[in-house]
């Protein structure tokens, strides 16, 4: 049998838009995830980018257009292609062998940039210092990065963003453990009560489209994949039965359709509302996931 492999890139070893805008690192909650879905990591650097052109970023220190090191990519690409062990072996062994490294090829590549651009780069200093004590004890990048999203899932769990369109349930946050030792800190959008089960539901809206963006559906997609590995759902102490679904709301249609559902009555929801080629295919796509994945259930429908 031929093995497949997935990959995700993973540059925020240190990922830096400029002194004016976000600083990133990986996190320990992430190489957790990747092991659970069992994803290979390739711990990647930019080495060219722009100053931000953008309206009203002209005169801010912010680069934009950053792309990778190729070489640094198809090096670790066709190390994993010729990789016997597991994935969780491969991930441990490219954090403890390459992160450093790569690293301090980041911040080097980062100042080059920053010459050429003219643009402010957060202070070195103080991500040299960062690096330090994840070499001096990894324990302290386990603590940091666990302490730092689980304050981020509190800060979720309180904040509805405008344009998720909630009116089934209400915020709820998800402590996760598995037998690897990944934690995971996560909220989800609602979870709505249905009979004695409950659903736990990401909720993407469109507020100018039929459908979300990719980028919000896929976000919402690996989530639940995450949720959906649960193996028990306990709600005070008790254990509770539960399902996953993706709620998508936009406009130019009114009527909604869960699937999974037969081709037949899906090929009649698509001819009957307005959706771009694209968001045909997207809905198509979602049909085959949620016969992949028996938990997950999509929602499709208006938003007002």
């Amino acid at each position: 049998m031929q093995r497949r492999h997935r990959a995700a890139l993973r540059d925020r070893a240190a990922h830096d838009e400029g002194a004016d805008g976000d600083l990133d690192r990986i996190q320990y909650s992430t190489i957790s995830w990747m092991n659970l879905l069992d994803i290979y990591i390739i711990l990647a650097y930019y080495n060219s980018a722009e100053k931000n052109q953008r309206e009203g970023q002209t005169r801010r220190n912010k680069i934009s257009r950053q792309m990778f090191a190729s070489e640094c990519v198809k090096e670790q690409i066709e190390e994993v292609m010729e990789y016997k062990n597991s994935v969780l072996h491969w991930n441990f062994y490219i954090m403890e062998t390459r992160f450093v490294d790569i690293h301090n090829k980041a911040l080097n590549s980062y100042e080059e940039i920053s010459s050429k651009t003219k643009v402010l780069m957060h202070d070195r200093a103080i991500q040299e210092k960062y690096l330090n004590m994840i070499m001096d004890d990894f324990g302290v990048f386990k603590r940091l990065s666990l302490s730092g999203s689980k304050g981020a899932s509190l800060r979720e769990v309180r904040t509805t963003h405008i344009n998720e369109h909630l009116a089934d349930g209400s915020k709820a946050r998800l402590n996760i453990r598995n037998y690897l030792g990944g934690v995971y800190y996560l909220t989800a959008d609602e979870v709505i009560k249905e009979g004695s089960r409950y659903v736990i539901q990401e909720s993407k809206n469109a507020t100018k489209r039929s459908l979300p963006s990719l980028d919000d559906i896929k976000d919402g997609i690996f989530k639940l994949a995450l949720f959906s590995n649960i193996d028990v759902l306990m709600l005070e102490d008790r254990k509770v039965e539960f399902s996953v679904r993706l709620k998508l709301t936009g406009k130019g249609f009114r009527e909604t359709i869960m699937i999974p559902c037969s081709n037949c009555e899906l090929e009649k929801f698509l001819a009957r509302n307005t959706f771009t080629g694209r968001e045909k295919e997207i809905i198509r796509k979602l049909q085959v996931e949620c016969f992949y994945n028996p938990r997950l259930r999509v929602q499709i429908g208006p938003n007002q």
